[in-house]
């Protein structure tokens, strides 16, 4: 046995005969203590513990709830450049799809939806050219939709509505939440792990996938609150919200929809959403025949 002492810190005294030891033991037995038996180890646990609690206790109520007024401290410049960041990695592959014809129906059709919105000019929305069926929004403004889900859409109603639903996201400023709370993972992970910055580099990696599966459904009720509001006060249909989305719900299994369809991933339960669009104002055409040849054709 060798024991250290506190009052000298270099010194040491080693035990090697088996008497001395047990006699020792039976003097002090604490000095043979192992483990948890040990008020050390215990404490230390304890200690460890109520830090591993205090933090996931940050994770799942203080940074969710600090990304939003955090969100509203943020220059909308760095906003817009991190949501710049993001696309390109999110549509690493992808062009953009930017017809003459196609490009002027997109543009009328923003104008008819933002038009009094005091957050206007900070909306940029893109088509790009993949074949699935989703849109989302990024940080800054960027909205950005894919050829998939035009070919899935019926009218420029339809599309109409999915815009609204992320100009709502972007009005919330969702998007910049969840990149904080992203960021925010990876900076407690590197606080616990020490591992430098490479955790914070991975949740800037990350980042913007995350936007895409994580929103809380708060959030999505919120944004679709949003589009019923805007779309009703631009005189547009709201009803068509509710066919689009029974439309997805017919093309995926019963019960896997939020698996198979990416743009119903973490969104509230479908029939709530189509019950919440259905009684509602039919309103006027959002694009006119052509306008709406015109856009599905964006990336021809």
């Amino acid at each position: 046995m060798r024991l250290t002492s506190l009052t000298a810190p270099d010194a040491r005294l080693q035990l090697t005969d088996p008497a001395e030891i047990d006699a020792l033991r039976r003097r002090a037995p604490h000095l043979f203590q192992r483990g948890l038996a040990r008020p050390k180890v215990r404490r230390d646990a304890a200690i460890v513990i109520l830090a591993l609690i205090a933090l996931g206790l940050l994770l799942w109520q203080g940074v969710p709830r600090l990304s939003a007024p955090l969100a509203r401290l943020i220059p909308l410049q760095w906003e817009r450049n991190l949501g710049l960041s993001f696309r390109d990695r999110l549509l690493a592959g992808a062009e953009l799809c930017r017809t003459t014809a196609g490009s002027a129906a997109l543009s009328r059709l923003i104008e008819r939806l933002i038009m009094g919105l005091p957050a206007a000019a900070a909306l940029t929305v893109v088509v790009a050219d993949s074949e699935t069926v989703n849109a989302f929004a990024l940080p800054g403004g960027q909205v950005v939709i894919l050829r998939g889900l035009l070919a899935t859409a019926e009218s420029a109603d339809e599309v109409a509505a999915v815009l609204a639903h992320e100009i709502g996201h972007v009005s919330h400023r969702h998007p910049t939440q969840m990149a904080i709370r992203a960021f925010g993972i990876g900076l407690v992970g590197d606080l616990l792990t020490g591992e430098g910055s490479a955790l914070v580099e991975l949740a800037g990696e990350v980042g913007g996938a995350l936007l895409l599966l994580s929103y809380s459904r708060d959030m999505e009720r919120q944004a679709d609150a949003f589009a019923r509001d805007l779309l009703h006060r631009q005189g547009l249909s709201t009803n068509a919200m509710a066919r689009f989305f029974a439309r997805l719900h017919d093309r995926a299994p019963t019960g896997e929809y939020d698996k198979t369809l990416a743009y119903l991933n973490s969104h509230p339960p479908l029939a709530e959403r189509i019950a919440a669009s259905a009684e509602a104002d039919a309103g006027v055409a959002a694009l006119d025949a052509d306008a709406w040849r015109a856009l599905r054709r964006i990336c021809d």
